[in-house]
């Protein structure tokens, strides 16, 4: 091991760990009295380590977010050697925890999903993509919060070079092309670390056992991700994240903020509240309408009672009212108040309410984030067509850019909006199969060219 450095201000106190290029030391600021992390390298600055060093300082110094550990300062030994002083982390990693204690409950992972999605969104909006997310690099806070560490591999959002990813955490896009990813390799391996969080080990490892990370990488490859096999665990919460670990990178989240919805959706359904994405310019919780439906679903039991014994019939009369109140009071709460219906009774129209019930976008907020956010779609209506077999639903873009695209998918009778099956369209229009038996609903987002997403979507039901 290196000789711990000597650091103007900075008392040595012990050894933190140590990685391939760096060692990282526990210091006492003096001043303060206050614990450190700095991260020596172990070389004397030759200019791919100095780099490392420096690329990390600048990334995180100006990510300024709870659950992205703290940059506090950078430079360069008496004896040449890069250092890093990051905020002081001392419950350890994901990964010590998992070793430590096991695996994490769905409880907890759920809520550092949307937390950690909450700081990944954040840089990815900064233009700047981690790299590296792993169990090992998810450090937890003297506040005991989840913070993402280590950004020295992270880079701008377009620069594809070939850097970063551990082969168990990497999507197959970077391990078939070596290239360097993007925002959604992040948002692959950010699932991964939350599927480890449930299972154990990353999904690849826990599925197949590998022995050798040649048949890792075959499997990341060519196999899917499989389910994890505990009874505990939600098919809401499966889905979710399968979608995010989908081998096609044009089918996962399209944004980390889309990912932290979709966890909290799962949140309200499984307990009736949900973690907040903090995020400055972006609302904390999903909109009215996917509260409605998860309080709801959330209202039901979480599990099912002890066996019956001859209450079978009892049981699905009971089931069948309790979807019937469910559907008729979202149907009365949120869908009915807001279409207007015109005279021909085959159109309709539903300004989509922010969460106090006033329109999304007519807050009157002048903060940056929010006027540089990325609008909802305007004017968003459906029309019967094809002898009512079909509704053709259309919208404009009030702020229309290059390269726009619109992410959509279709709004239950509930209320709940299928995100694990969105879908991208060029044009502002698209036609689906009409609903039987209810209003045929959507909503909608404006996905920019730089995979930003309108914070909040927009929905519109048709009804005969």
């Amino acid at each position: 091991m290196p000789v711990p450095p000597r650091l103007r201000g900075y008392r040595y106190v012990g050894v933190i760990g140590k990685g391939s290029t760096a060692y990282v030391f526990r210091y006492r600021q003096e001043a303060t009295e206050r614990d450190v992390a700095i991260k020596v390298g172990t070389t004397h600055l030759d200019s791919k380590a100095g780099a490392r060093f420096k690329t990390e300082a600048v990334f995180m110094a100006k990510l300024q977010h709870p659950n992205i550990l703290t940059v506090h300062g950078a430079g360069v030994t008496d004896d040449g050697r890069p250092y890093t002083i990051f905020e002081y982390a001392p419950n350890g990693s994901v990964k010590d925890i998992i070793a430590k204690q096991g695996v994490y409950s769905v409880e907890k992972t759920l809520d550092y999903g949307v937390q950690l999605a909450s700081a990944l969104y954040l840089a990815h909006r900064s233009n700047t993509v981690h790299r590296d997310l792993k169990t090992s690099n998810i450090l937890i806070t003297a506040q005991g919060l989840p913070a993402i560490a280590d950004f020295g591999i992270a880079t701008n959002i377009y620069d594809h070079r070939s850097t970063g990813y551990s082969p168990p955490w990497a999507p197959p896009e970077v391990i078939a092309s070596h290239g360097g990813g993007d925002d959604r390799s992040d948002i692959y391996s950010l699932a991964a670390t939350l599927y480890a969080m449930l299972a154990g080990k990353s999904p690849f490892e826990y599925a197949y056992d590998p022995h050798t990370i040649d048949e890792l990488v075959d499997c990341i490859l060519h196999k899917p991700a499989p389910p994890i096999n505990r009874a505990d665990v939600p098919q809401s919460l499966q889905r979710v994240l399968l979608k995010a670990l989908d081998p096609d990178p044009a089918h996962r989240y399209f944004t980390a903020l889309e990912f932290a919805r979709a966890l909290q959706e799962v949140q309200i359904q499984l307990y009736g509240h949900a973690t907040p994405v903090n995020v400055q310019g972006i609302e904390p919780y999903p909109t009215r309408a996917a509260m409605a439906t998860a309080g709801a679903q959330g209202a039901l039991p979480a599990a099912p009672e002890a066996k019956p014994r001859n209450r079978k019939p009892l049981i699905i009369t009971a089931i069948v009212v309790a979807v019937l109140v469910v559907f008729g009071v979202v149907f009365a709460q949120f869908i009915l108040p807001n279409i207007d219906h015109s005279g021909d009774a085959r159109t309709a129209t539903v300004v989509n309410p922010g969460m106090n019930g006033s329109p999304g976008n007519d807050d009157g907020d002048d903060d940056d984030d929010a006027m540089t956010s990325v609008p909802a779609p305007i004017e968003l209506s459906g029309k019967y067509v094809n002898n009512n077999t079909e509704v053709k639903f259309t919208w404009s873009n009030p702020d229309p850019q290059d390269g726009d695209r619109y992410a959509w998918s279709l709004v239950s009778n509930s209320g709940d909006g299928d995100q694990a099956n969105a879908k991208l369209v060029d044009e502002p229009t698209v036609t689906v199969p009409a609903t039987d038996g209810g209003p045929t609903c959507i909503k909608v987002s404006i996905l920019r060219q730089d995979r930003q997403l309108s914070s909040d979507a927009v929905t519109a039901c048709a009804a005969k």
